[in-house]
Protein backbone atom coordinates (compact mmCIF):
# COMPACT_ATOMS: atom_id res chain seq x y z
CA UNK A 1 0.00 0.00 0.00
CA UNK A 2 1.42 3.38 -0.99
CA UNK A 3 2.30 5.61 1.94
CA UNK A 4 0.31 8.82 2.12
CA UNK A 5 2.03 12.19 2.56
CA UNK A 6 2.45 13.71 5.98
CA UNK A 7 -0.48 16.09 6.47
CA UNK A 8 1.80 18.54 8.27
CA UNK A 9 3.74 19.23 5.06
CA UNK A 10 2.56 22.11 2.83
CA UNK A 11 2.30 19.89 -0.26
CA UNK A 12 0.09 17.45 1.65
CA UNK A 13 -2.15 20.29 2.79
CA UNK A 14 -2.42 21.47 -0.82
CA UNK A 15 -3.47 17.97 -1.87
CA UNK A 16 -6.14 17.92 0.84
CA UNK A 17 -7.47 21.29 -0.29
CA UNK A 18 -7.60 20.23 -3.95
CA UNK A 19 -9.34 16.96 -3.07
CA UNK A 20 -11.84 18.80 -0.86
CA UNK A 21 -12.53 21.29 -3.67
CA UNK A 22 -13.70 18.36 -5.77
CA UNK A 23 -15.47 16.29 -3.11
CA UNK A 24 -17.39 19.02 -1.30
CA UNK A 25 -19.37 20.30 -4.32
CA UNK A 26 -20.00 16.70 -5.41
CA UNK A 27 -21.30 15.78 -1.97
CA UNK A 28 -23.51 18.86 -1.80
CA UNK A 29 -24.94 18.17 -5.26
CA UNK A 30 -25.77 14.56 -4.40
CA UNK A 31 -27.48 15.50 -1.13
CA UNK A 32 -29.34 18.35 -2.79
CA UNK A 33 -30.66 15.96 -5.47
CA UNK A 34 -31.68 13.30 -2.95
CA UNK A 35 -33.83 10.38 -4.06
CA UNK A 36 -32.35 7.94 -6.54
CA UNK A 37 -29.18 10.01 -7.03
CA UNK A 38 -28.41 9.92 -3.32
CA UNK A 39 -29.25 6.23 -3.11
CA UNK A 40 -26.94 5.27 -5.98
CA UNK A 41 -24.12 7.49 -4.68
CA UNK A 42 -24.56 5.92 -1.25
CA UNK A 43 -24.34 2.43 -2.74
CA UNK A 44 -21.12 3.37 -4.51
CA UNK A 45 -19.59 4.77 -1.31
CA UNK A 46 -20.70 1.71 0.65
CA UNK A 47 -19.08 -0.58 -1.90
CA UNK A 48 -15.80 1.34 -1.82
CA UNK A 49 -15.78 1.45 1.97
CA UNK A 50 -16.47 -2.27 2.20
CA UNK A 51 -13.65 -2.94 -0.29
CA UNK A 52 -11.21 -0.94 1.83
CA UNK A 53 -12.48 -2.40 5.09
CA UNK A 54 -12.04 -5.94 3.77
CA UNK A 55 -8.49 -5.36 2.54
CA UNK A 56 -7.32 -3.74 5.78
CA UNK A 57 -9.03 -6.24 8.09
CA UNK A 58 -8.23 -9.47 6.25
CA UNK A 59 -4.92 -8.49 4.59
CA UNK A 60 -6.20 -10.32 1.49
CA UNK A 61 -7.53 -9.37 -1.92
CA UNK A 62 -11.31 -9.35 -2.49
CA UNK A 63 -12.86 -12.78 -3.06
CA UNK A 64 -16.31 -14.26 -3.64
CA UNK A 65 -17.18 -13.96 0.05
CA UNK A 66 -16.46 -10.22 0.05
CA UNK A 67 -18.44 -9.63 -3.13
CA UNK A 68 -21.38 -11.83 -2.05
CA UNK A 69 -21.81 -10.19 1.32
CA UNK A 70 -21.29 -6.76 -0.19
CA UNK A 71 -24.21 -7.60 -2.47
CA UNK A 72 -26.15 -8.61 0.63
CA UNK A 73 -25.52 -5.17 2.12
CA UNK A 74 -26.75 -3.55 -1.11
CA UNK A 75 -29.92 -5.69 -1.03
CA UNK A 76 -30.51 -4.70 2.60
CA UNK A 77 -30.29 -1.03 1.65
CA UNK A 78 -32.61 -1.53 -1.30
CA UNK A 79 -35.13 -3.36 0.86
CA UNK A 80 -35.29 -0.80 3.65
CA UNK A 81 -34.93 2.43 1.64
CA UNK A 82 -37.07 1.62 -1.39
CA UNK A 83 -39.42 -1.13 -0.22
CA UNK A 84 -40.01 -0.08 3.37
CA UNK A 85 -38.79 -3.22 5.10
CA UNK A 86 -38.03 -2.28 8.73
CA UNK A 87 -34.38 -1.32 9.04
CA UNK A 88 -33.85 -3.46 12.13
CA UNK A 89 -34.98 -6.57 10.28
CA UNK A 90 -32.71 -5.86 7.31
CA UNK A 91 -29.55 -5.23 9.27
CA UNK A 92 -30.16 -7.91 11.90
CA UNK A 93 -30.54 -10.37 9.04
CA UNK A 94 -27.38 -9.02 7.41
CA UNK A 95 -25.36 -9.45 10.62
CA UNK A 96 -26.76 -12.87 11.52
CA UNK A 97 -26.41 -14.08 7.94
CA UNK A 98 -22.85 -12.85 7.44
CA UNK A 99 -21.39 -13.88 10.80
CA UNK A 100 -21.52 -17.67 10.19
CA UNK A 101 -19.95 -17.16 6.76
CA UNK A 102 -17.13 -15.15 8.27
CA UNK A 103 -16.72 -17.73 11.05
CA UNK A 104 -16.08 -20.33 8.36
CA UNK A 105 -13.84 -18.24 6.12
CA UNK A 106 -12.25 -15.55 8.33
CA UNK A 107 -12.72 -16.86 11.85
CA UNK A 108 -10.21 -14.64 13.73
CA UNK A 109 -11.76 -11.55 12.14
CA UNK A 110 -15.39 -12.64 11.94
CA UNK A 111 -16.79 -10.09 14.42
CA UNK A 112 -14.74 -7.30 12.88
CA UNK A 113 -16.05 -8.09 9.40
CA UNK A 114 -19.71 -8.65 10.31
CA UNK A 115 -19.79 -5.49 12.42
CA UNK A 116 -18.04 -3.42 9.74
CA UNK A 117 -20.42 -4.65 7.05
CA UNK A 118 -23.46 -3.64 9.11
CA UNK A 119 -22.04 -0.28 10.25
CA UNK A 120 -21.12 0.75 6.70
CA UNK A 121 -24.57 -0.19 5.44
CA UNK A 122 -26.34 1.50 8.35
CA UNK A 123 -24.40 4.75 7.81
CA UNK A 124 -25.60 4.85 4.19
CA UNK A 125 -29.15 4.04 5.26
CA UNK A 126 -29.04 6.83 7.85
CA UNK A 127 -27.93 9.39 5.26
CA UNK A 128 -30.88 8.48 3.04
CA UNK A 129 -33.26 8.53 6.00
CA UNK A 130 -31.97 11.87 7.27
CA UNK A 131 -32.35 13.46 3.83
CA UNK A 132 -35.82 12.03 3.21
CA UNK A 133 -38.38 14.82 3.26
CA UNK A 134 -38.66 18.48 2.31
CA UNK A 135 -36.61 21.58 3.02
CA UNK A 136 -36.21 20.80 6.72
CA UNK A 137 -34.59 17.43 5.91
CA UNK A 138 -32.29 19.05 3.36
CA UNK A 139 -31.31 21.76 5.86
CA UNK A 140 -30.56 19.25 8.61
CA UNK A 141 -28.42 17.07 6.31
CA UNK A 142 -26.45 20.03 4.98
CA UNK A 143 -25.86 21.40 8.48
CA UNK A 144 -24.60 18.00 9.67
CA UNK A 145 -22.22 17.86 6.69
CA UNK A 146 -21.02 21.39 7.42
CA UNK A 147 -20.52 20.51 11.08
CA UNK A 148 -18.29 17.57 10.19
CA UNK A 149 -16.26 19.67 7.75
CA UNK A 150 -15.82 22.53 10.23
CA UNK A 151 -14.73 20.03 12.88
CA UNK A 152 -12.06 18.65 10.57
CA UNK A 153 -10.76 22.09 9.59
CA UNK A 154 -10.94 23.64 13.06
CA UNK A 155 -9.24 20.66 14.73
CA UNK A 156 -6.36 20.87 12.25
CA UNK A 157 -5.73 24.59 12.61
CA UNK A 158 -6.46 24.84 16.36
CA UNK A 159 -4.18 21.90 16.99
CA UNK A 160 -1.37 23.42 14.95
CA UNK A 161 -1.92 26.88 16.41
CA UNK A 162 -2.18 26.01 20.11
CA UNK A 163 -0.38 22.66 20.25
CA UNK A 164 -0.31 20.96 23.63
CA UNK A 165 -0.71 17.35 24.75
CA UNK A 166 -1.80 14.67 22.30
CA UNK A 167 -5.43 13.62 22.43
CA UNK A 168 -4.56 9.95 22.02
CA UNK A 169 -0.80 9.31 21.92
CA UNK A 170 -1.17 5.66 20.96
CA UNK A 171 -4.19 5.88 18.71
CA UNK A 172 -3.59 9.14 16.85
CA UNK A 173 -0.53 11.08 18.06
CA UNK A 174 -1.04 14.03 15.66
CA UNK A 175 -4.36 15.01 17.27
CA UNK A 176 -4.28 17.35 20.28
CA UNK A 177 -6.67 18.29 23.04
CA UNK A 178 -6.54 21.90 21.89
CA UNK A 179 -7.59 20.84 18.41
CA UNK A 180 -10.47 18.76 19.78
CA UNK A 181 -11.79 21.55 22.01
CA UNK A 182 -11.32 24.18 19.30
CA UNK A 183 -13.27 22.03 16.87
CA UNK A 184 -16.19 21.60 19.28
CA UNK A 185 -16.32 25.35 19.99
CA UNK A 186 -16.22 26.32 16.30
CA UNK A 187 -18.85 23.75 15.34
CA UNK A 188 -21.09 24.80 18.23
CA UNK A 189 -20.85 28.38 16.93
CA UNK A 190 -22.25 27.10 13.63
CA UNK A 191 -25.21 25.86 15.65
CA UNK A 192 -25.74 29.33 17.06
CA UNK A 193 -25.56 30.79 13.56
CA UNK A 194 -28.11 28.33 12.16
CA UNK A 195 -30.46 28.91 15.09
CA UNK A 196 -30.27 32.67 14.52
CA UNK A 197 -30.92 32.34 10.79
CA UNK A 198 -33.97 30.06 11.06
CA UNK A 199 -35.30 31.28 14.40
CA UNK A 200 -34.74 27.92 16.06
CA UNK A 201 -33.93 27.13 19.71
CA UNK A 202 -30.43 28.46 20.27
CA UNK A 203 -29.32 26.08 23.04
CA UNK A 204 -30.61 23.01 21.22
CA UNK A 205 -28.71 23.87 18.05
CA UNK A 206 -25.50 24.65 19.97
CA UNK A 207 -25.68 21.33 21.84
CA UNK A 208 -26.58 19.46 18.64
CA UNK A 209 -23.66 20.79 16.58
CA UNK A 210 -21.28 20.44 19.53
CA UNK A 211 -22.37 16.80 19.74
CA UNK A 212 -21.84 16.38 15.99
CA UNK A 213 -18.26 17.58 16.46
CA UNK A 214 -17.65 15.30 19.43
CA UNK A 215 -19.09 12.24 17.68
CA UNK A 216 -17.18 13.00 14.50
CA UNK A 217 -13.91 13.15 16.42
CA UNK A 218 -14.70 9.91 18.24
CA UNK A 219 -15.37 8.27 14.88
CA UNK A 220 -12.04 9.55 13.60
CA UNK A 221 -10.25 8.18 16.65
CA UNK A 222 -12.05 4.85 16.34
CA UNK A 223 -10.93 4.53 12.74
CA UNK A 224 -7.36 5.37 13.77
CA UNK A 225 -7.40 2.58 16.36
CA UNK A 226 -8.80 0.15 13.75
CA UNK A 227 -5.98 0.99 11.33
CA UNK A 228 -3.31 0.71 14.01
CA UNK A 229 -4.76 -2.61 15.18
CA UNK A 230 -4.32 -4.00 11.67
CA UNK A 231 -1.01 -2.25 11.03
CA UNK A 232 -1.85 0.24 8.28
CA UNK A 233 -1.48 4.00 7.97
CA UNK A 234 -4.41 4.67 5.63
CA UNK A 235 -7.50 2.72 4.66
CA UNK A 236 -6.63 3.16 0.98
CA UNK A 237 -5.12 5.45 -1.64
CA UNK A 238 -8.22 6.64 -3.50
CA UNK A 239 -8.22 10.28 -2.37
CA UNK A 240 -4.98 12.29 -2.71
CA UNK A 241 -3.97 13.87 0.60
CA UNK A 242 -6.63 11.98 2.54
CA UNK A 243 -5.94 8.29 1.96
CA UNK A 244 -8.98 6.09 1.42
CA UNK A 245 -12.68 6.79 1.39
CA UNK A 246 -13.03 5.47 4.94
CA UNK A 247 -10.37 7.97 6.01
CA UNK A 248 -12.52 10.71 4.52
CA UNK A 249 -15.94 9.49 5.68
CA UNK A 250 -15.18 8.04 9.12
CA UNK A 251 -16.40 11.10 11.08
CA UNK A 252 -19.45 11.65 8.89
CA UNK A 253 -20.38 7.96 9.07
CA UNK A 254 -20.21 7.98 12.88
CA UNK A 255 -22.49 11.01 13.08
CA UNK A 256 -24.90 9.44 10.60
CA UNK A 257 -25.06 6.21 12.59
CA UNK A 258 -25.87 8.16 15.76
CA UNK A 259 -28.56 10.18 13.96
CA UNK A 260 -30.02 6.99 12.49
CA UNK A 261 -30.20 5.33 15.89
CA UNK A 262 -31.85 8.37 17.49
CA UNK A 263 -34.37 8.65 14.67
CA UNK A 264 -35.08 4.94 14.92
CA UNK A 265 -36.32 5.38 18.48
CA UNK A 266 -38.11 8.69 17.82
CA UNK A 267 -38.57 9.58 14.16
CA UNK A 268 -39.46 13.24 14.76
CA UNK A 269 -36.77 13.87 17.39
CA UNK A 270 -34.75 16.34 15.32
CA UNK A 271 -37.80 18.11 13.94
CA UNK A 272 -39.14 18.78 17.43
CA UNK A 273 -35.88 19.41 19.26
CA UNK A 274 -34.39 21.75 16.64
CA UNK A 275 -37.64 23.46 15.67
CA UNK A 276 -37.50 22.15 12.10
CA UNK A 277 -41.21 21.36 12.07
CA UNK A 278 -41.89 25.11 12.16
CA UNK A 279 -40.11 25.77 8.86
Amino acid sequence: MMAQPDVNRPDALNLRIISAAVMVPAGLAVVWAGGLVLFLAGLMCAGLMWFEYWKVTTKTEPDNVMYSLGAGMALSLLATIWFGVPVWICFAALFLGSLPVFMLTQKPRAIWLASGLVLIGFAVYSLNFLREGGQEALLLTLVVMAGVWITDIAAYFAGRGFGGPALSPRGSPNKTWSGAVGAIICTALLGALVAGLIGGPMLAWIVFLGSVSLLGQLGDLGESYWKRHFGVKDSGTLIPGHGGIIDRLDSFSTVLIACGLISGFKSDFFDQTLGLNAL
